[in-house]
């Protein structure tokens, strides 16, 4: 008797022990997953249209952590690419091929009505009712394109936006080689290193390129008089300035996006738990009726 007992409470403190160092582990280690999940989704472009193979950047963001790769959003291009390896210190894969930002329209003489394409835009962005004409709000739609193939009448198109053309137009040239003299920097009147920026924003490096001071160039152009290569350092800049303000609306479009998305999942979690309820109610409401 008193060996079962002994065996009993071994068995009962190793339980304890090893719930214990769980709960640690769980505490501490869990944690620090889901931190780094959201700053992982923070990075995502938060367009939530699955062209990554998973059904919505979260859950990318979750595959990312356990080690998916990180050149399969097509929507984030090279920026999100390459901020998400300097987030997780991993270089592998290429960049994908810069996207052409695009927006949903609505040919709206040829909506029906059908009320498909409100229910696929994962942001909210499509108003309507059912059996009325629907519309886009532009300011609010991330191109997803999840809305075109609910379309059964194929009246929904996919423009690009101003900021993308306008980014296409002005791309700088990459054709003139540096040479790493540095005589640009002692001329800098702002105390910049030209010859740093220079490679950021032809990398397409822009966190490198903000965090050099990018956005403080004036473009005096005094860099470009001593350039020996002849490379038009004023105007490179003037369009990294450019790139990085449409990034910024970028991220600002990003996390307005994920405001949307969150607050859609909570509003469809309470739908159906209202309705759970409401069900429950009922059964409960006809057992009594029953007795």
């Amino acid at each position: 008797m008193m060996l079962w007992l002994g065996t009993v409470a071994t068995l009962v403190g190793v339980s304890t022990v090893l719930g214990s160092l769980l709960l640690w582990f769980r505490a501490r280690y869990v944690e620090e997953g889901s931190e780094l999940i959201d700053a992982v989704n923070t990075v995502l472009p938060q367009t939530q249209c699955a062209q990554c193979g998973y059904p919505g950047c979260r859950p990318y963001a979750e595959a990312v952590v356990e080690g998916a790769r990180l050149d399969l959003c097509p929507p984030g291009g090279a920026a999100t690419f390459n901020a998400l390896q300097e987030l997780l210190g991993r270089d592998e894969g290429t960049p994908p091929t810069q996207p052409t930002a695009v927006i949903a329209r609505i040919r709206e003489d040829e909506c029906i009505g059908c009320f498909l394409c409100v229910g696929a835009c994962p942001v909210d962005a499509i108003l309507g009712t059912a059996g009325f004409m629907h519309t886009i709000l532009e300011d609010q739609c991330t191109g997803c394109e999840l809305c075109v193939p609910a379309c059964p009448v194929d009246c929904i198109d996919l423009v690009p936006t101003e900021a993308s053309s306008t980014t296409t137009a002005t791309s700088p040239s990459a054709e003139l080689p540096c040479i790493a003299c540095n005589l640009c920097t002692p001329e800098c009147p702002v105390d910049l290193n030209p010859q740093d920026l220079l490679w950021f924003t032809r990398a397409g490096n822009w966190n490198s390129a903000r965090d050099t001071h990018l956005v403080r160039c004036i473009e005096c152009g005094r860099c470009d008089a001593v350039c020996p290569s002849h490379i038009p350092l004023a105007e490179t800049f003037r369009i990294g300035k450019q790139q990085l303000e449409l990034l910024d609306a970028t991220r600002e479009r990003a996390t307005q996006a994920k405001t949307r998305v969150d607050a859609r999942a909570a509003r469809l979690i309470a739908s159906q738990t209202q309705a759970a309820r409401m069900r429950s109610k009922r059964l409960d409401q006809r057992n009594d009726a029953s007795w």
